[in-house]
């Protein structure tokens, strides 16, 4: 058994899925409604780190189901949304995402647009600052988390935001998406049960590994982003996430032995280009873990992190992450690591930053 309180969060990932599913649908209904309401045409998701990952997934599903004449939805980091703040009128709104509601720049962003138009927060902590000031609070479910480094909350989130976005289309589409939510709950469990056996084994081998590609498609892009950051928190490596093809003309410049590609590959459109482009990096002299179906991965002499046949890429970031945090978290202990308390809260401290679980009584996002 792998033990921490971060294993134990990946662990009850699919819970917190659930819990939200069923705990935030009414407040995502309201929003959606009060959105509607007010004729919004132009929705800005905002977030930091994880919550800005959370902001690309939300919006890339959102343009897979949205039909012409539905309000577009534009993802954005904050810290640019607030600095450069674009031309609004009441046709717009802000939802903003903040597991620990005490984001700084989400934060000044709804401060600053207050009774001018509609905004929404997403947040896990009741009480926060921003489950205080937005307009429409959604609060996502599954308990407290327990360490800086976000994993179940992440998908709590990433959860609520999808919950919004669905009802905001209403209709069949809402219902495929809860649909949707509700299977990769139980997708997730699936690949963390399937991940726990072989992680140990694979964080043997690449203890002293320096570079590692996360490479995704589609919603696997997001997906990719957060893993890779996942590593970078957790294992102190030098970790990057990319598009398919974006890693074929940029990251493969410096692929090679010594380097590890992390494949997200889950049964959707985007698997054929990424097994693609993660075939080049294996001839390059790379090291191959293929997250993706099936009992063995399908490219020669690589390493396999099995998903469910049933998980969608559309919903990789809800599934496809967990198996390569549980990995994250077993290549820090073997590099010496604890990501139960990681070294770098001093540097979050020291840019003003001091709402993160583990060091006062909220959380990192």
């Amino acid at each position: 058994m792998i033990e921490g309180i971060v294993p134990a969060e990946i662990r009850a990932e699919g819970e917190a899925i659930r819990a939200t599913l069923a705990g935030s649908l009414p407040a995502a209904q309201a929003a959606a409604k009060a959105l509607r309401a007010a004729d919004v045409r132009r929705i800005h998701v905002i977030g930091n780190g994880t919550s800005y990952h959370s902001a690309m997934a939300a919006a890339t599903l959102y343009r897979r189901l949205a039909h012409a004449g539905d309000p577009t939805v534009i993802a954005l980091d904050a810290g640019e949304f607030r600095n450069y703040l674009p031309a609004l009128d009441g046709h717009d709104a802000v939802m903003g995402i903040s597991a620990s509601g005490e984001f700084r720049d989400v934060l000044m962003v709804v401060d600053e647009l207050r009774g001018r138009i509609p905004t929404v927060g997403i947040v896990h902590v009741p009480g926060s600052t921003l489950d205080r000031s937005v307009d429409h609070a959604v609060r996502s479910v599954g308990g407290p988390g327990g360490v800086p480094v976000m994993t179940k909350t992440f998908v709590a989130t990433l959860a609520a935001t999808h919950l919004v976005l669905g009802e905001l289309l209403g209709g069949t589409r809402a219902e495929g998406v809860r649909a949707a939510l509700a299977a990769a709950a139980g997708d997730v469990d699936a690949a963390v049960a399937s991940a726990l056996p072989r992680v140990e084994a694979l964080a043997d081998d690449l203890a002293t590994v320096e570079h590692i590609f996360v490479v995704g498609s589609g919603n696997a892009t997001a997906a990719a982003y957060e893993a890779a950051l996942k590593l970078k928190e957790m294992a102190l490596v030098h970790a990057e996430g990319a598009e398919s093809w974006e890693m074929a003309t940029g990251a493969a410049t410096i692929v090679g032995p010594g380097s590890v590609v992390i494949a997200l590959a889950p049964a959707g459109p985007g698997r054929e280009a990424t097994l693609d482009v993660a075939c080049h990096a294996a001839g390059w002299g790379a090291r191959i873990v293929e997250v993706g179906p099936g009992e063995g991965p399908s490219i020669k002499d690589a390493d396999h992190l099995p998903l469910p046949a049933t998980a969608a890429e559309d919903y990789a970031p809800l599934v496809a992450v967990a198996p390569v945090a549980l990995f994250a978290f077993v290549l820090a202990r073997r590099r010496g690591l604890d990501p139960d308390h990681p070294v770098w809260v001093d540097r979050y401290h020291s840019q003003g930053l001091r709402h993160i679980v583990g060091v006062g009584r909220t959380e990192e996002g």
